[in-house]
């Protein structure tokens, strides 16, 4: 009978580990980088998801940052930064050629300013996602034209990348 019970409760909790819906997540972490009470029903959410895997962990961490972004606190700006891009990190140690994991990671890397130390893997993440987008190893993106498109833009955007770079980029627009 303990087993049973035990069985059953395992079950239900790999089960909340992984029942979450990826695009309501993006959906709403886009409109958490403008609106500082979406960034906060966000970040709640995603900390309660038990067992994060590498792209929860991710979306979590970037969340974290993001509420830099809306925080007027110095102390607690630098505080949401520092464990964010921890959060990140982790993510991509989880799973170093997950996309979106290291594509979260680079605009937030972008867009930090450089005097804070945690753009040091701006240059890597952009040259795993070209290698990625390249080989069309997109992972859970497959099928996801207008996301795959829009990172595509972003990278030729963000002035990080080459002249060759933006031409192998260009050439994958879809």
């Amino acid at each position: 009978m303990r087993l049973i019970v035990f069985i059953l409760f395992g079950l239900i909790n790999l089960n909340t580990a992984f029942a979450y819906d990826l695009n309501k997540i993006r959906k709403d972490y886009y409109l958490a980088v403008e609106d500082s009470k979406k960034s906060e029903e966000l970040y709640t959410y995603l900390s309660s998801i038990k067992n994060p895997d590498a792209i929860i962990l991710a979306y979590l961490g970037s969340a974290q940052a993001i509420r830099a972004k809306h925080s007027w606190n110095p102390y607690n700006k630098v505080s949401y930064l520092k464990e964010g891009f921890k959060k990140l990190d982790a993510a991509v140690k989880k799973d170093p050629e997950h996309l979106e994991v290291r594509f979260l990671r680079f605009t937030l890397e972008h867009y930090v300013p450089d005097f804070l130390g945690y753009s040091k893997n701006l240059v890597a993440d952009k040259d795993k996602i070209i290698h990625l987008l390249t080989n069309k190893d997109t992972g859970s993106l497959s099928g996801q034209k207008a996301i795959l498109q829009n990172m595509i833009n972003f990278l030729i955007e963000s002035k990080e990348c080459s002249a060759k770079e933006i031409g192998i980029l260009q050439k994958l627009s879809i």
